[in-house]
């Protein structure tokens, strides 16, 4: 992921990057691809506790911003998508049906390990 950052940004890296996955290895690397000056959040909870080496978030004067994702936002959230003011269809990557759930889980563990996978949300459809 760095190479194709640093590729992208002429060498540069990310003014902002977000670690909203919750894997070690991912955690472990946010200083890999940062700008100098940069912003890290940390949105993602490990299961365990994250090896980090802070030294070169140290060089580049990084600041670490840590989140506590859906705090207090879940219920405002359903009620903006029960409205209809907020659409979150185009989020969807894949949809499955209930009684296909276990494929489903074993897809989506492929996707999460597979760098280039375009895939975002996948949705059971209870039915």
């Amino acid at each position: 992921m760095a190479e194709r950052i640093y590729e992208e940004t002429m060498g540069w890296g990310c003014d902002y990057f977000f670690e909203a996955t919750g894997n070690t290895r991912a955690a472990a690397g946010i200083f890999d691809c940062i700008a100098p000056g940069g912003t890290v959040v940390l949105i993602g909870h490990p299961g365990e506790p994250v090896q980090l080496d802070v030294v070169p978030g140290q060089v580049k004067e990084v600041t670490v911003k840590t989140i506590f994702r859906y705090a207090h936002v879940f219920p405002a959230v359903l009620n903006l998508m029960g409205k209809g003011a907020l659409d979150v269809k185009p989020l969807i990557s894949r949809s499955w049906k209930f009684k296909d759930s276990i494929e489903a889980y074993d897809f989506a563990v492929t996707q999460t390990a597979d760098p280039n996978s375009d895939c975002v949300k996948n949705m059971i459809i209870m039915d």
